[in-house]
């Protein structure tokens, strides 16, 4: 039987076991529609206002700041959909990377079609923004700059917090939304001491469960509303709220590593995978140097990242290329520094959790050692036909 070997935590991470247990009992005790004045209501009227408060702890703010959505993807939408059109009556201008998470990238592009002007600033092939050339973008137009804190296929991080703060010196209307996905609970900032406006978080990459996302929006914020109903969330996100999973969300937060030992394993783990994936011939590295030590991406060119995946898979091991909300298309990130089509096209992200170990990665390099030669040999036959 192969043991499976998972590396793609940053796609989503296996739900901790304290987190099943507050699942399974939410079903059974907290099922009551919150919007309800009899006691069973009111119970999971309180269960999720708890919920809020723990997720508003992590974040550094006040509990009426969080809004818990579907997904992080659903989070972004709004943010950028609601500060956008909030203040078109006097700038109609909005900033983002290059290698924002589609979630963030297509709202904004989608945008144009309403007058908006969309400026990109892309990566350097090191893989970092510049944030001198998001803030030599901004003026007194600029309704809103979005960015992501750490990158989902690089790991690359961008200081939000100073980018926020300058951003507001320039032009203190201007909204300033953070992609946050990727690094809540692992890269922690305080919200309230930020110029951050608005940031989107997601349970399932914390060991919580799919279906589950927050939108922190700053208090007297201005913002629209996208999706209308009942008034739910404050009138910002109507729809009947998923009681049992805020709370798996807030155990999630609860039991994620705050002593930050899980943080020095991984960091330990990014060191190792990075010194052997570079003893093997010809391997690239595409992350940066201080990128997240969650996310590890590499290059092997000359071999198809389809291939390798497949070939990796079939031994047990799990590993992605790309975004894999893009379905396997092309890394438009790596796309977006400049890197030539061969480094695109092989490029592979694992992505580390509490849950990996050195071994894994030794199951990993020597697999990507077995697969060229095999991968060689297969295409030497076929060219001798």
């Amino acid at each position: 039987m192969i043991n499976l070997v998972y590396f793609d935590n940053a796609a989503t991470t296996v739900v901790d076991d304290a987190v099943l247990e507050v699942i399974k009992q939410g079903f059974v005790q907290s099922y009551a529609n919150p919007s309800a004045l009899y006691r069973e209501g009111q119970k999971a009227r309180k269960a999720i206002e708890q919920a809020r408060k723990i997720t508003a702890g992590a974040l550094g703010c006040v509990p009426d700041e969080v809004y818990f959505t579907a997904t992080g993807t659903e989070a972004n939408n709004l943010a950028v959909f609601g500060a956008a059109r909030a203040r078109a009556n006097f700038g109609n201008e909005l900033v983002i990377t290059g290698y924002e998470h589609p979630s963030l990238a297509a709202t904004a592009m989608s945008l144009k079609d309403e007058g908006f002007i969309v400026h990109v600033v892309d990566p350097g092939t090191n893989g970092k923004i510049n944030p001198e050339e998001i803030l030599l973008k901004v003026n007194r137009k600029t309704a809103l700059v979005a960015v992501m804190q750490v990158n989902n296929e690089t790991g690359a991080v961008i200081n939000v917090c100073e980018l926020s703060e300058e951003v507001k010196k320039i032009n203190h209307r201007t909204a300033f939304h953070c992609d946050m996905v990727q690094g809540f609970m692992k890269y922690p900032i305080d919200v309230k001491s930020t110029g951050i406006d608005t940031a989107a978080i997601s349970a399932h990459k914390i060991h919580g469960p799919k279906g589950i996302g927050a939108m922190y929006v700053r208090k007297e914020f201005n913002i629209k509303p996208v999706i209308f109903g009942g008034g739910q969330e404050r009138g910002l996100r109507s729809g009947t709220e998923n009681v049992v999973f805020a709370m798996a969300f807030a155990k999630a937060i609860e039991v994620f590593d705050t002593k930050r030992s899980s943080f020095s394993h991984v960091a330990s783990l990014n060191a190792y995978a990075r010194e052997k994936l570079l003893s093997i011939k010809d391997v690239i590295i595409n992350s940066p140097a201080d990128a997240s030590v969650f996310i590890l991406n590499f290059s092997l060119p000359g071999f198809q990242s389809e291939t390798l995946m497949r070939y990796l898979d079939a031994e047990g091991v799990m590993v992605s290329s790309g975004s894999t909300c893009s379905k396997g298309a092309s890394s438009h990130t790596l796309v977006s520094m400049g890197l030539d089509r061969d480094r695109v096209d092989s490029a592979i992200r694992i992505s580390f959790s509490k849950n990996n170990s050195k071994e894994d990665i030794d199951v990993l390099t020597g697999l990507l050692e077995k697969a060229k030669e095999k991968i060689i040999r297969k295409a030497y036959k076929k060219q001798a036909v």
